[in-house]
This record gives C-alpha cells, structure tokens and sequence, in this order.
C-alpha cells in the first residue's frame, strides 16, 4: 500500500516499472532506473530499496558527493518499508549528466552508502579538498526556515528558501535525521538560484511535532548545518 500522493502524481506505466524495480530486490539490495532528458537538461533517477533511517539523506549526499544535483524529488513508502524514490537531477551547470561511467560509479557507491558498507561524510570531503580552494567560504544570505503545524493534520511541514547548490539537500536531509525525524514526503523546487524545500516530517512515533521546544531544536539544527560548507 502506497500513500495517496504517490497514486495521484504516478502514472500507471510508471507503476508497472516501479513494480519491476520492487521484483529485481529479491536479488539486489537497491535497484535503479536512468531517464535522460538531454533537451531538458536533466535526468530521472529511479532508487527502489527497503527504507532505512535517513534514506533521503544517504542518497542526497551520495549524488553531491559525485556532482550529480537534485532538481526535485517524489519520495514514497510503503507500507512493507519498500521506498520508492524518484530524483529529477542535472550537473551544477545544469546539463544532464549522461556518461555510463559516471552514473556506474555514482551508483555503485550508493549501493554501499544505503547497505552501510560506506559512509557518505568522507565522499563529500574529498569532493571538497579537490573542488574548494584552502580558506575559501560561501557568502550567501541566511536561509529562511519555517516550521509548521496547521498545513497538514499528520505531519509538521518544515519550509527552507535558501540559495541553491550542491549538497543543499544532503545538508537539510542530514539535520532532519539526525533529530530523528522521518520524511513522509518532500517537494523540491529549484527556480534560477533559489531553492524553495519543503518537507512533511513525523518523530519516530508518526507524530507532529507540537512541542515548541523541539520545534525551535529543528529550526536551530537547520541553521547550523547550511552554515556549513559542502
């Protein structure tokens, strides 16, 4: 069983693949699908695999650590744990990135990030030590982040408008589990340079979170980790 969103916003065609992707774990621990979209200048990137905590996060990270951006996403779940996850992602020139090799590279090191076999931190410090100058920051305005309880009766929407770039997702994604929060769904919008994220997110209990306190520790998190570099 899938959540509304996902039936709405899903064609039946599209279904029938996921059905096949879902079929393929019975043999892998994650199974992927590429779309290429050389006139948009983008890709779609299909992840099916059984949800695991942080999920987002792994993936996001995973595709920065490897120069892949994130567009925008569908994120599902079912309710036997089985995720379905779909990434509309370009290059941060905003070409579709296209090559075999580097989509075998960046997916085979996914495989090991979702199987706990790797961690993502070490994949984005190197990418940073070989793409940043030594003493080199970002200046940008600081992000506007909103938490709230009145847009959805189950889950806490948590809004982020910042500056786009590599990473942006990992980074939010990351604070989010770190606090233990789980995403039921997201929608990412990218417009020029500006990233407008949203976020429905429960505790680990599927509730909203009504406490003013923990609401000022996700506000809090946030800030502190798109302070920092990618």
């Amino acid at each position: 069983m899938v959540g509304e969103r996902y039936l709405m916003a899903t064609s039946v065609q599209r279904m029938a693949a996921h059905l096949r992707l879902i079929a393929r774990l019975e043999e892998v621990p994650v199974a992927t699908e590429l779309f290429h979209h050389r006139d948009l200048g983008s890709s779609d990137l299909v992840v099916v695999t059984r949800d695991v905590p942080g999920l987002f996060s792994l993936i996001a990270g995973t595709l920065a650590a490897h120069g892949v951006n994130i567009i925008s996403a569908q994120i599902s779940t079912r309710a036997d744990g089985i995720a379905i996850d779909t990434f509309q992602v370009n290059d941060p020139t905003g070409e579709a990135v296209t090559s075999p090799a580097h989509w075998a590279r960046t997916l085979a090191v996914l495989r090991t990030v979702v199987t706990g076999e790797q961690a993502v931190e070490p994949l984005l410090a190197r990418r940073r030590a070989s793409a940043r100058a030594p003493g080199s920051a970002d200046a940008s305005p600081p992000p506007k982040i909103s938490v709230d309880n009145r847009l959805s009766d189950t889950h806490t929407v948590i809004e982020v408008k910042c500056p786009d770039r590599l990473g942006l997702l990992w980074q939010i994604t990351g604070a989010l589990s770190s606090l233990e929060l789980d995403i039921g769904s997201a929608r990412i919008a990218t417009e020029i340079d500006q990233a407008l994220d949203t976020f429905y997110v429960s505790d680990r209990r599927g509730r909203r979170l009504e406490d003013p306190a923990a609401v000022e520790r996700v506000r809090g998190a946030l800030e502190r980790a798109l302070a920092q570099p990618v």
